[in-house]
């Protein structure tokens, strides 16, 4: 069983960048016609993401995200003794980005640095690896950073997908609190990998033929475009999720009564309604953003945390977040959160210029 607690590990602030490239639902009309993209708006919430501009990796919007937190949270650089980079879109096949990460924002060379692979749950795994690193280290501070650019591996023509997956940066920085504690519980099904994938590309598959076929779902893809089996994935979402939930209530002694707030992953707005029904959690305790943002994988439980307090502070929130997703993997952890600590979401045009590799640098 993979619970796990972290004691005096807590989270000193968290800020979160998107592409400066807004796409509307609306912006699809040309492309699918009126009624597609509106019905699909209706049934996911989905009405606008973000998408990274040609040039802009997952390591630009987090590195964004990075030098927006520090330009609201002096701390010295020298203290940070990890950086930990949650991604499904690094931006070289090597080296680890968390390793370029490190370079561009100055940290120390004893700041410890690698990538985790995962998407969905990656906000969740990659907090409690951070926190327990730290907890069996002499860190006092350490960088949790995230990016995805899943625009990038989508069919342009893929109905099903193509306005729903946004792209984002966060960064999320923690600290030494004696007071703090973090459970999480982990979970993975592997079994299911091939209900979300991206075949192409990778080792097991680096050059297949790029031509079309006719998924099971009606719709034409390549093999580099990212797949989705969507009833498995729903059926997943709205039955492993609630009883792993429901579970860690039960591992912490806590009920829905305890939470101040209640942060899921932002898949669609459906699958968030049926969480809060099956948990009996109010409305009003679950805050969604995936109607300005999209689904930005692991990214939105940090994102949906700055949309709805950044602009705003209300004080320390008990808060329950579960991420769940591709892998398939899932994971619900808590934490205490000053929303004082959330900053507001900021919009980039910018992506590492030295990071383009070209034949004359290696020549």
């Amino acid at each position: 069983m993979a619970f796990l607690c972290s004691s005096g590990i807590g989270i000193a602030g968290i800020a979160c960048a998107v592409p400066d490239n807004e796409v509307p639902v609306e912006s699809f009309y040309d492309v699918f016609g009126p009624v597609i993209p509106e019905k699909f708006a209706e049934l996911t919430g989905i009405r606008c993401s973000f998408k990274a501009l040609p040039e802009q990796t997952a390591g630009d919007l987090a590195f964004a995200a990075a030098q927006h937190l520090f330009s609201q949270i002096q701390i010295d650089r020298e203290k940070i003794g990890g950086l930990i980079f949650v991604t499904q879109s690094p931006d070289y096949r090597r080296p680890a980005t968390a390793c370029v990460l490190q370079h561009r924002l100055e940290l120390p060379m004893d700041c410890m640095a690698m990538d985790v692979g995962l998407g969905c749950s990656g906000f969740v795994y990659g907090l409690q690896t951070a926190m327990s690193m730290m907890e069996h280290s002499d860190m006092e501070y350490c960088l949790l950073l995230m990016g995805e650019t899943a625009s990038k591996v989508v069919d342009p023509m893929d109905k099903s997908v193509v306005m729903m997956y946004g792209d984002a940066g966060a960064a999320i920085l923690l600290k030494r609190d004696e007071t703090a504690r973090t459970p999480a519980l982990l979970k993975t099904d592997g079994s299911r990998f091939k209900n979300i994938i991206l075949p192409a590309g990778g080792f097991r598959d680096m050059n297949p033929p790029r031509e079309r076929f006719l998924c099971n779902d009606g719709i034409e893809r390549s093999l580099y475009d990212i797949y989705m089996e969507g009833t498995s994935v729903f059926s997943f979402s709205i039955s492993d999720v609630p009883k792993t939930i429901q579970e860690f209530l039960e591992r912490t002694g806590t009920g829905p009564e305890d939470y101040d707030l209640f942060v899921f992953h932002q898949a669609n707005r459906f699958i968030i309604k049926q969480l809060s029904k099956k948990l009996k959690i109010p409305a009003e305790k679950v805050p969604i953003s995936l109607e300005r943002y999209g689904n930005s994988g692991g990214i939105s439980i940090p994102l949906t945390l700055c949309h709805r307090y950044g602009e705003t502070e209300d004080g320390v929130k008990n808060t329950l977040m579960a991420g769940f997703g591709i892998g398939l993997s899932w994971g619900v952890t808590s934490a205490k959160i000053d929303t004082g600590s959330l900053f507001p979401v900021i919009r980039t045009k910018d992506w590492y210029r030295e990071g383009k590799i070209t034949p004359e640098m290696l020549m």
